[in-house]
């Protein structure tokens, strides 16, 4: 049975015995510095512990091979003093006394043999050995940040591992132990103490091994492009879409454009001071067409009500249910509008012709409120005085009121004309139900759920409606 290293190295004290053979070749203070899982040791697991130690131990193998040439320990006592050493940094990490001689109970096990791997000794061995060039030459190059460098090293030595082994199968312990020390100390370029060198050659297991592998450049590469490729798409999308916003703005502009261009603005007449408008600006008057600003519907369209940028209060009427055809009918009501002269109707202050999403034409006429003397005509302007002129207008227009109820006699009439009687203040057009000055009423009205309106209520509506017709404006 072999002698426990332990004892020898007490049996050795107690001769007193200076001999080098003695002292650790090995300088093992790396031990308290290199950050490996010492986790592994401090529990049951002996196997994963006893594994952790010899990758630990290994380094300081493959510093001693890179100094001196030789891959194991020359003498016996030599080892049990390297083992003695590495117990005592272990201890500086409150790890147990027994762990190494557990682990390695046989010092034998770090010293030169020729029977161990073909009678590899020395550095010159195993040139002779394994050759002068091994595929571990260009596979494990580099600081093994790279999880797939370390595995071509890894693979690259397996290959030389199985060659040596084939080569000589009596003496093929310790080839493969040889084969990662040899790689650790003379391929590495960071060197056995490297902690990454030490992980991927020697299996070392590293404490926060995530935190301590830096990211290899393969993956910085592969995330780069990973990053770049989807900004780039993420860039495409969003330049495709505001493109497609901007086409779709410049063609509907372009389309009103060309609406617009088939109406001759001499249609407009110039003298009666009308211009072309853009949507946007009608938009703009009418707060976009809202239901606030709407003033009444008729078969042909609607009408709200506008303020233009410079105050002016306007009507702006949207023709409704045209089809390709309507540019005539639009056309011909701008020039009647241009034409005549009449309280009720205001003069023309513009046009505009826009398309809408679906491709379809929309037309807008634009009245000013006028005076007076805008209702006459040229001709009969100087054919009397200027109140009786109007008397006869006013009566025109309450024979012609849309409520009949406000139209006089034909003798009230007769009346009026020869200022035998006044003429009484003319009502406007009745308000639209949904006009806002209704909407109290709406609030205040109730409705039976048996017998619907009740002639109260709807007396109180036709009084409120003719009430605020009456006072309207």
């Amino acid at each position: 049975m072999a002698t426990s290293w332990r004892t020898l190295i007490s049996s050795s004290a107690a001769a007193a015995t200076t001999s080098s053979s003695f002292s650790c070749p090995v300088d093992l203070s790396y031990v308290k510095t290199v950050p490996w899982d010492a986790s592994l040791c401090q529990g049951t697991k002996r196997e994963r512990c006893c594994g952790a130690l010899l990758s630990l131990y290994g380094m300081g193998m493959a510093q001693h091979l890179k100094n001196t040439s030789e891959f194991q320990l020359p003498t016996r006592n030599a080892s049990a003093s390297c083992l003695s050493d590495f117990q005592e940094q272990l201890a500086a990490l409150s790890i147990g006394s027994s762990v190494v001689p557990t682990c390695f109970p046989d010092p034998d096990q770090f010293v030169s043999s020729p029977s161990q791997c073909g009678g590899i000794v020395t550095l010159q061995d195993w040139i002779q050995k394994a050759g002068p060039t091994t595929p571990m030459d260009t596979a494990c190059r580099g600081d093994f940040s790279d999880s797939a460098r370390c595995g071509l090293c890894f693979r690259a030595g397996q290959a030389v591992n199985l060659n040596l082994t084939t080569l000589y199968p009596s003496t093929a312990s310790k080839c493969f132990s040889f084969v990662c020390l040899y790689a650790a100390a003379f391929i590495s370029d960071s060197g056995p103490m490297d902690p990454l060198t030490a992980s991927c050659t020697l299996r070392l297991p590293l404490a926060n091994a995530e935190t301590t592998r830096k990211p290899s450049k393969g993956s910085k590469d592969r995330l780069l492009k990973v990053l770049l490729a989807s900004f780039g798409g993420v860039l495409g999308v969003l330049l495709a879409s505001a493109l497609a916003v901007f086409y779709r703005k410049w063609e509907r502009e372009r389309k009103q454009t060309a609406y617009a261009s088939g109406f001759s603005e001499a249609t407009l007449f110039p003298n009666s001071g009308a211009k072309w408008f853009r949507l946007s600006e009608l938009e703009q008057a009418t707060n976009w067409f809202s239901q606030k600003n709407f003033l009444g519907q008729g078969g042909f369209g609607v009408v709200y009500k506008g303020t233009l940028e410079d105050g002016t209060l306007i009507a702006v009427k949207e023709m409704q249910a045209m089809d390709l055809q309507g540019d005539e009918e639009f056309s011909n009501e701008v020039e009647i509008l241009c034409k005549i002269r009449h309280r009720n109707l205001l003069s023309l202050r513009g046009c505009c012709v826009a398309t809408d999403d679906y491709g379809c034409k929309r037309r807008y006429l634009q009245a000013k409120h006028g005076k007076m003397e805008e209702i006459l005509d040229e001709t009969i302007k100087e054919q009397g005085p200027k109140a009786i002129m109007e008397r006869f207008v006013l009566v025109g227009i309450l024979c012609a009121h849309v409520m009949v109820a406000f139209r006089p006699t034909i003798a009230d009439a007769l009346k009026m004309l020869e200022g035998d009687i006044d003429i009484p203040q003319l009502p406007d057009r009745p308000l639209p139900l949904s006009h806002d000055s209704l909407r109290p009423l709406w609030d205040s009205l109730s409705i039976s759920e048996t017998s619907g309106w009740s002639s109260s209520t709807s007396a109180k509506l036709q009084s409120v409606c003719f009430e605020a017709a009456m006072t309207q404006d």
